[in-house]
């Protein structure tokens, strides 16, 4: 008959465990869950050792396994977590810095262990309203590449939107809200020494591969803002993880996950300041091609629609490109000989 979300609320409250585990995700509906790790399978004996990583907010680590337990310390998305031992039933016991106790092993999953590893220190600035998550990561990204705090939070996110709002391709806040040109416009508008545009691909992996190889440059070090759930809402990608150098072996380097800075903190959907998410989930859940059918994310036929989008720096200082730019761009680049921006 299948796994309701009325069955998994019952299924959850017969194990003790809290209401609030239930997260509603809109469109994203039960895969989500499952993401999440609400209804995974249990770990198999032996695959519990090493290094293990938090895929949700707010993990509690307890003293003992189990719900009535106390908590000794809150683990956050993203936290890495060593495994002591085998599961016992729902809960794994870890070493967490000078903490030991358990978790619940199905928020946990085995932590990356590429050889190439990097995580931008971009400072976390959490949106102000409701619409305003691309002013957010801008001002991230602006406070990251400038080293300078913004003093009025507010009045820059504010005056970004107005921005982003009048350098929208002619496109209206209903239509777009706002769109990936604007975002770049609005990027080059705080830092005019620097260029950035809007990037479309057919396919996820090799958008997630174009925005690991301005991470992994030496002479960029930047990250990259993606358009993830069909278009819905914009999040600063800040680090990855890869076999193989994103930027010296590109594109033979195997990307094996993100981490992203969400700037919707306080939102049931928000997926933390630092959350590594791996390659297989971040292109099946996250970056998703854009669609008109969400609302405010374009018109049928425009030029983001079916594509995976993201919003890069770029070598060409000055205002962003109308058509943006494809990973055949950075291919021609490449080939050309790239110079150090």
């Amino acid at each position: 008959m299948g796994l309701t979300p009325r069955r998994l609320l019952s299924w959850l409250e017969g194990r003790k465990m809290p209401r609030c585990a239930i997260v509603t995700l809109g469109w994203l509906g039960l895969s989500a869950l499952v993401l999440l790790g609400l209804v995974a399978s249990p770990v198999a004996r032996g695959q519990e050792a090493g290094e293990w990583f938090v895929v949700r907010e707010a993990l509690n680590l307890r003293a003992a396994p189990s719900t009535e337990a106390a908590v000794l310390t809150v683990l956050p998305a993203g936290a890495r977590v060593e495994a002591l031992g085998p599961s016992e039933g729902l809960w794994l016991p870890v070493r967490y810095g000078s903490y030991s106790g358990y978790a619940v092993h199905t928020y946990l999953a085995p932590a990356p262990t590429g050889r190439y590893s990097v995580d931008l220190p971009v400072p976390f600035r959490r949106q102000l309203t409701a619409v305003w998550c691309d002013p957010a990561v801008i001002q991230s990204w602006y406070e990251y590449a400038t080293g300078q705090p913004v003093a009025d939070s507010y009045a820059f996110q504010a005056a970004t939107w107005e921005w982003e709002a009048s350098h929208n391709l002619g496109f209206t806040l209903e239509e777009w809200n706002a769109s990936p040109y604007a975002v770049a416009s609005a990027l080059h508008h705080h830092m005019p020494d620097r260029g950035f545009n809007h990037w479309k691909s057919d396919d996820p992996v090799v958008a997630t591969r174009v925005l690991a190889w301005f991470l992994a440059h030496p002479a960029f070090r930047q990250p990259a803002i993606a358009l993830i759930w069909r278009g819905a809402h914009y999040v600063l990608v800040r680090g990855v993880e890869a076999e193989g150098d994103p930027y010296r072996d590109y594109p033979a380097a195997v990307i094996r996950g993100v981490y992203v800075l969400d700037p919707n903190q306080g939102d049931r959907t928000w997926l933390g300041i630092d959350r590594y998410i791996p390659l297989a989930e971040w292109t099946r859940d996250y970056l998703t091609p854009v669609s008109y059918l969400t609302p405010h994310t374009g018109v049928p036929g425009d030029q983001w629609q079916g594509k995976y989008v993201t919003i890069l720096a770029d070598w060409q200082v000055g205002p962003p490109l109308e058509a943006g730019r494809t990973p055949a761009d950075l291919d021609a680049y490449i080939a050309a000989g790239e110079r150090a921006p």
